[in-house]
């Protein structure tokens, strides 16, 4: 009898800790008088050509609202800044922004301007790339501690100059605003 108490016990907090997310609230956007992720308002920037008789591609850029700025320098890899998100598989947090990320970093991935990580850290997986990884390098686990000692998911790093735990726009169920937050981020570590 005590022992399926303690199963029960068991199982309920197992439940609690899943339902309640992956350790800590996501962060919410309080503004403080800028832009609110519902404001359209945003720049965009021309991601190349000329302009003239060419297929251009805008990109929305936001403002910093739910990123900490750090005093360090920026951290880079050949010359180019390091963009790194830590989540796992079972966090639903994580899982919403998992496809907003990485689409984002592989854009500027590609595009040769950054040098980007998509951790899972129950997996030791990095998504970003088509290997399967099993094991997170010691590393990059000390910029995870560095950034978020309690260890909560997600965890966004962006040139170790930026960084949040959660996301900024969930409540609002607003990946457009993440994006644009992401691309926003991105382009004041490339600005220097």
């Amino acid at each position: 009898m005590e022992g399926d108490i303690i199963k029960r016990l068991i199982a309920v907090l197992i439940l609690f800790v899943l339902v309640s997310g992956c350790l800590t609230p996501p962060v919410t956007n309080t503004g403080g008088g800028g832009k609110g992720p519902t404001d359209d308002s945003d720049t965009t920037i021309d991601s190349g050509g000329t302009g003239e008789g060419t297929n251009t591609e805008q990109k929305e850029i936001g403002d910093i609202q739910t990123f900490s700025e750090s005093q360090g320098e920026i951290c880079t890899q050949d010359g180019k800044p390091v963009v790194r998100l830590f989540s796992t598989t079972w966090c639903p947090h994580c899982v919403w922004i998992k496809e907003t990320f990485d689409s984002i970093a592989k854009e500027y991935v590609d595009e040769g301007k950054i040098v980007a990580y998509h951790w899972e850290l129950d997996t030791g997986d990095n998504t970003l790339t088509s290997e399967i990884e099993t094991s997170v390098p010691d590393s990059e686990k000390a910029v995870y501690q560095q950034f978020n000692p309690k260890g909560s998911i997600p965890t966004f790093v962006f040139g170790c100059k930026y960084s949040r735990v959660g996301n900024g726009y969930e409540s609002a169920k607003d990946l457009e605003a993440e994006a644009k937050e992401f691309r926003g981020v991105i382009e004041k570590l490339l600005e220097g």
